[in-house]
């Protein structure tokens, strides 16, 4: 797998790292960037940028090894094996097994760690063996890194890109090339997250985390495709929303049994999701939130089934004796539409009768014969009743 960094990322995060350890007191880095890349200034315009990237990237991936962060997020999430260390006998040790070995004569073992090689270009993972799954030692190959066979997936990512986000919300991953087999993931991320060392595994959580939707997005059994949501803009956002949450919890759930830090523990992630579902009765509301997190597998199109449309996420995890069909109808969740404006809704009036006068429940069972207090409704339409009926 090659493993590429944009010059932008490479650049920016260079800088702020560097920048940063000078501030804390730290030079020779510093130091040593500036002995290589001031004189840059001193050739023709045109040779700069060239030359500005060749020692950005040599700080990047070399000095400041930055780029490792991505490599050990991918073999947390499964997409590429750990590495390991491998012994390596000299051809001399290997002539010599049938003689007496002689101490003058014994070269020892060499032990080293894939990692340590060099990348000028790019970072590339492999997966190769011998016979005795030991690993090739070939100079040609200089820039990759050796890795044991065991696999995840069938499929293999050819190739991960790591651009420079613009802000938060350009921050994240995507697959592209699906379709046709040869997946490519693209991911992008705030260069100021490399700047401090302090702050690591803040940047490995997030990158673990992203890689984790990537994973899903090339597993044959989550099955993702890019799926029409339908509805007006309104409706299209609140189902994002809440796809992207129970997604999100899906992710971190599996990376907590892996024993994995993600962006957000357990804790976090019921406050979002109590935000979204607060309507539900609070015991049937932690029962779903944990019968999501402890399911081991799910689908893109059941999370996006969930998403949708509240009975599905029910009848999936609320006993059937725990709530009536009735009961479900009148939980008024952020963004379903009001009964009488027919808006998505986020401020609910879950019970006017008990707050409103009367002729206001008059007023509104004029125009909506059928409607009852416990169907709610929106601020908006129980304040231009209150209006209507002249107490408002």
């Amino acid at each position: 797998m090659k493993v590429n960094y944009s010059a932008q990322l490479m650049e920016e995060s260079a800088f702020r790292h560097l920048n940063h350890l000078e501030r804390s007191g730290y030079r020779a880095d510093y130091d040593e960037f500036h002995s290589l890349a001031d004189p840059i200034y001193e050739l023709p315009e045109d040779d700069r940028e060239i030359a500005f990237e060749k020692v950005n990237r040599l700080f990047f991936l070399e000095r400041l090894k930055l780029g490792d962060h991505v490599l050990r997020a991918l073999e947390a999430v499964g997409l590429i094996p750990k590495r390991r260390r491998t012994v390596r006998k000299s051809a001399l040790e290997v002539a010599q097994k049938t003689e007496p070995e002689e101490p003058e004569n014994q070269e020892g073992v060499q032990e080293e760690q894939a990692s340590g090689e060099e990348a000028e270009e790019s970072q590339t993972a492999v997966a190769e063996t011998d016979g005795e799954g030991e690993l090739e030692d070939d100079d040609e190959k200089d820039n990759e890194i050796a890795y044991d066979l065991a696999r995840e997936f069938e499929e293999r990512i050819k190739e991960v890109t790591v651009k420079r986000a613009i802000n938060k919300v350009d921050e994240g991953s995507n697959v592209l090339n699906r379709v046709s087999g040869n997946p490519l993931i693209e991911m992008r991320v705030l260069a100021s997250r490399f700047s401090n060392p302090e702050e690591a595994q803040e940047l490995d959580a997030f990158l673990i985390h992203e890689l984790m939707h990537a994973k899903d997005m090339v597993d044959p059994e989550f099955d993702y495709e890019d799926a029409f949501i339908p509805g007006n803009p309104s409706v299209k956002n609140l189902i994002t929303a809440r796809f992207r949450l129970l997604w999100n919890m899906y992710v971190d759930s599996r990376l907590a049994r892996m024993g994995v830090v993600s962006v957000l523990p357990k804790e976090a992630r019921y406050r979002e999701f109590d935000n979204f579902y607060r309507k539900i009765p609070e015991k049937q509301r932690k029962g779903i939130f944990e019968g999501l997190w402890k399911t081991e597998k799910l689908t893109h199109e059941e999370l996006l089934s969930m998403a949708t449309d509240l009975d599905t996420l029910m009848s999936k995890y609320v006993d059937p004796g725990e709530m009536t069909d009735e009961d479900k109808d009148y939980i008024h969740l952020q963004g379903s539409p009001c009964p009488l404006c027919k808006f998505p809704t986020y401020n609910w009036v879950d019970d006017p009768e008990s707050i409103c006068d009367e002729m206001v429940i008059e007023a509104i069972q004029i125009d909506f014969p059928d409607w009852e207090s416990r169907d709610g409704g929106c601020d908006r339409c129980i304040e231009v009743y209150e209006l209507r009926a002249g107490v408002g």
